[in-house]
C-alpha cells in the first residue's frame, strides 16, 4: 500500500512538473512574441519615416529639376542652355499668343514645383506681379542688361507721309489679340487692350538682345547649379556663335540695299530695325494687331508706292486679309513674319532653334528689301 502511495506521489509529482514547466514555456512564447511584434512595429515605423524621407527628398529633387520659362523664345533658349541637367517648362502655351495671358490660380500653384523662372521682362508679362504675390519662386529677368525702347519714343512717333514718320495711331495703352484667339479670320475686327508698360517688350526679336538674354539664362543657371558651369556655358557659347554670324551676316546685307523700309502688322521690331539700321512701317501701334483703321492704311499705301516696296508683311498664324488687301492696291506681296511669341507644332516636334527662326526673319526682310 505504501509503495502503491509512493508511486502515487511520484507520478502526481511528474506532472505538476511537466506542467509548471509547460507554463513557462508558454511564457517565454508570450515574451518572445511580444518583442517579434515589437520590433516588427519599430520595422514599420522605421519604414514610413523612411518613405516620408523619400517622398520629401524627391519633392525637393523635383522642384530643383523644374525650372520655368515665360513664352516660347525664353523657353527655347532656356533649353538650349539646361540641355539634360533640368526639365524646362513653359508657363504660358507654347502653341498660342502669349500677349493678354492671365494665369488661373491653379497655375500659379503648379509654379510650386520649382524654384526658378525665367521671364523676357520690359512688361511682357503683365502677370508677374500676381505671381510674385502667390509663389515663393525665383523670377529672373533676362532683359535685364539691354537698352530698352521707350514705348513713347517708338510707339508710332512717325509719319507715313515722309521717311521721318511723325504720326500716331493711338496711344501705347492699345488693343492686342486675346491669347486664346485661334487666328481665324473670323478674330480681325476685334480689338484687345493690354498694357505693357512704358517700354516696347519685344527684346527678343534683335538676335543680339537674344543672345544678351541667353546669357543671363547661362549665368543664373550657373549660379544654382555650379558643379554643372562649364556645361551652361558652352550650351551658351554655341548659341553666341551663332547670332553672332547672324547679326554680322545680315547687317553686311542690309548695308548693301538702298531701301531700309519694311511694312509689319504691329509695330514689334524696333529693336531688329535699330540693330540693323532698318525703319519698320506697322499697321498697328506696339500694343495692337486689330483691324487699321482707313487713315494709316492710305498713309502707308502712299509711302509704299512712293518708296516702291514690294512686300507687306502679316504675322505668322494670323489671318493675312488685310496684308493681301493691301498689297493688292500697291502692287506687293502678302507675306508672312515671324514674332516667335508661340510656335508650331512642327517647330516644336523638330526642335527648331530661336536661332533659326530669327535668320529666317531676317532673310525674310532683306528679300522685301533687296
Amino acid at each position: 500500500m505504501k509503495v502503491k502511495n509512493i508511486i502515487g506521489v511520484l507520478a502526481l509529482s511528474a506532472v505538476l512538473a511537466a506542467c509548471g514547466n509547460n507554463a513557462e514555456n508558454a511564457k517565454t512564447d508570450s515574451n518572445d512574441a511580444k518583442e517579434e511584434m515589437s520590433v516588427k512595429e519599430d520595422s514599420k515605423e522605421e519604414a514610413k519615416s523612411g518613405e516620408d524621407k523619400k517622398d520629401s527628398d524627391s519633392q525637393k529633387a523635383n522642384e530643383e529639376n523644374v525650372i520655368y520659362a515665360s513664352f516660347f523664345p525664353i523657353y527655347n533658349l532656356a533649353k538650349q542652355i539646361a540641355g539634360d541637367k533640368f526639365e524646362v517648362k513653359s508657363f504660358t502655351n507654347l502653341k498660342t499668343e502669349s500677349h493678354g495671358f492671365e494665369p488661373s490660380a491653379k497655375e500659379i500653384a503648379e509654379l510650386s514645383t520649382s524654384k526658378l523662372m525665367f521671364v523676357n521682362g520690359a512688361g511682357m508679362e503683365e502677370w508677374e506681379d500676381a505671381v510674385k504675390n502667390t509663389v515663393d519662386i525665383d523670377i529672373v529677368n533676362t532683359s535685364e542688361r539691354i537698352d530698352l525702347i521707350k514705348a513713347s519714343e517708338d510707339d508710332h512717333d512717325h509719319d507715313h507721309e515722309d521717311a521721318d514718320h511723325d504720326h500716331d495711331h493711338e496711344d501705347a495703352d492699345h488693343d492686342h489679340e486675346d491669347a486664346d484667339h485661334d487666328h481665324e479670320d473670323g478674330e480681325e475686327g476685334h480689338e484687345h487692350h493690354h498694357h505693357h508698360g512704358e517700354f516696347d517688350p519685344h527684346t527678343w526679336l534683335d538676335p543680339a538682345n537674344g543672345k544678351v538674354q541667353a546669357k543671363v539664362i547661362a549665368d543664373k543657371l550657373s549660379e544654382v547649379d555650379p558643379a554643372n558651369k562649364d556645361y551652361y556655358m558652352a550650351n551658351y557659347e554655341k548659341i553666341a556663335k551663332e547670332l553672332d554670324d547672324i547679326v554680322a551676316e545680315y547687317k553686311d546685307k542690309f548695308a548693301k540695299v538702298d531701301n531700309k523700309k519694311f511694312i509689319v502688322p504691329h509695330q514689334a521690331f524696333g529693336y531688329l530695325a535699330r540693330e540693323f539700321d532698318l525703319e519698320q512701317i506697322p499697321l498697328n501701334s506696339l500694343t495692337s494687331t486689330g483691324e487699321a483703321d482707313a487713315k494709316v492704311l492710305k498713309e502707308v499705301s502712299d509711302l509704299a508706292k512712293a518708296e516702291k516696296i514690294k512686300t507687306v508683311f502679316y504675322e505668322m498664324g494670323g489671318s493675312d486679309k488685310e496684308a493681301k488687301t493691301l498689297a493688292d492696291e500697291i502692287g506687293a506681296e502678302a507675306k508672312p513674319i515671324n514674332t516667335l511669341e508661340f510656335a508650331t507644332d512642327e517647330e516644336l516636334s523638330s526642335n527648331k532653334t530661336y536661332q533659326e527662326m530669327i535668320k529666317e526673319n531676317l532673310e525674310a526682310i532683306y528679300d522685301s528689301l533687296s
